[in-house]
């Protein structure tokens, strides 16, 4: 839960000014080989402390999605898959009994690491609770390294980019938030041998582009609605409706989330009580909290609905 918290800090908008000041405190405090541990082992409670003071003075500045951010998550709640933007991913295990794929993960380099594509496989979606039912959905992944400073992690062969899927790095730091990822297959190579994999993008069926129209023109309207019905109606495949999460601290493309109901809950009473922790299965029956939708797709699955209403 530390490690994705601090995904979620060093990517959330509304705190990159507190992030620059705490880093600042720690070169002048610190040698530069520690700046950047201190700086993570520091910046949570320091943050917290500040966001208090801001409370305690009224300041305009002050906001509770701010305080809950600065608090910490409360809980973490496993799933074995989900769905954004209306494409669906599945864990690795849970793709390992399937003859499709849904774990394929590519996300673009960012940082200092602009110049180099990250591609990996989802493991767990993890749903991080906050306080006041605030939550953020992130991605679990297995990344293949792709540095290449490095020998025998990628290759590029007559334009085919293959990973080495036996060559993994970033393991202490794996989190993503789900709607940064997009959705790779990697198909064998024979002619790199065992355990290298070509990276295969793909456009997904039922994904419509839905252009932006002036409401008050209905003409215009009309004939985008035709046209959409048209499209929608000459595929064989139904649109799944979607179950909206809460969109936690105005991170874009979070709220359109459906999660599947097959999971792990780990309960923290508390911030403070690490010891106390349960961890239980769900079960896959049906229960009070969740409702199950069925479609027309092969494999009919029960899916988390939010009762935020």
């Amino acid at each position: 839960m530390e490690v994705a918290h601090w995904f979620v800090l060093n990517n959330c908008d509304e705190i990159m000014g507190y992030l620059y000041e705490h880093e600042e405190m720690m070169k002048r405090e610190h040698p530069s080989h520690l700046v950047a541990q201190k700086h993570r082992e520091l910046f949570p409670q320091w943050f917290l402390d500040s966001v208090n003071k801001l409370k305690s003075s009224n300041s305009p500045t002050y906001s509770d999605e701010l305080y809950n951010l600065a608090f910490g998550p409360i809980r973490a709640e496993l799933f074995l898959g989900c769905n954004v933007n209306s494409v669906k991913f599945l864990g690795e295990a849970r793709d390992e009994k399937l003859c499709t794929q849904n774990s394929g993960v590519h996300v673009p380099g960012g940082g200092e690491s602009t110049d180099i594509d990250f591609y990996g496989k989802l493991t767990t979606v993890v749903q991080l609770l906050y306080k006041d039912r605030y939550q953020v959905i992130m991605f679990k992944c297995r990344w293949f390294d792709t540095n290449p400073n490095r020998p025998g992690s990628a290759k590029i062969d007559h334009g085919l980019l293959s990973v080495n899927m036996n060559r993994t790095w970033y393991d202490d730091d794996p989190y993503i938030l789900a709607n940064m990822a997009t959705q790779i297959v990697y198909l064998d190579d024979p002619k790199a041998g065992s355990g290298w994999n070509v990276v295969q993008k793909m456009d997904h069926r039922n994904v419509y582009a839905i252009p932006e129209l002036d409401p008050t023109d209905n003409d215009v309207n009309n004939v985008a609605d035709q046209r959409l019905k048209s499209s929608m109606e000459n595929d064989a495949e139904t649109l799944r409706d979607t179950n909206v999460i809460q969109e936690p601290f105005q991170i874009q493309g979070v709220s359109s989330i459906e999660i599947p109901i097959q999971s792990i809950t780990i309960d923290l009473v508390g911030p403070s009580n690490d010891d106390d922790v349960v961890i239980k299965e769900a079960e896959e029956e049906e229960e009070e909290d969740w409702e199950t939708e069925s479609d027309d797709s092969d494999d009919n699955e029960s899916y988390y609905s939010s009762d935020d209403e």
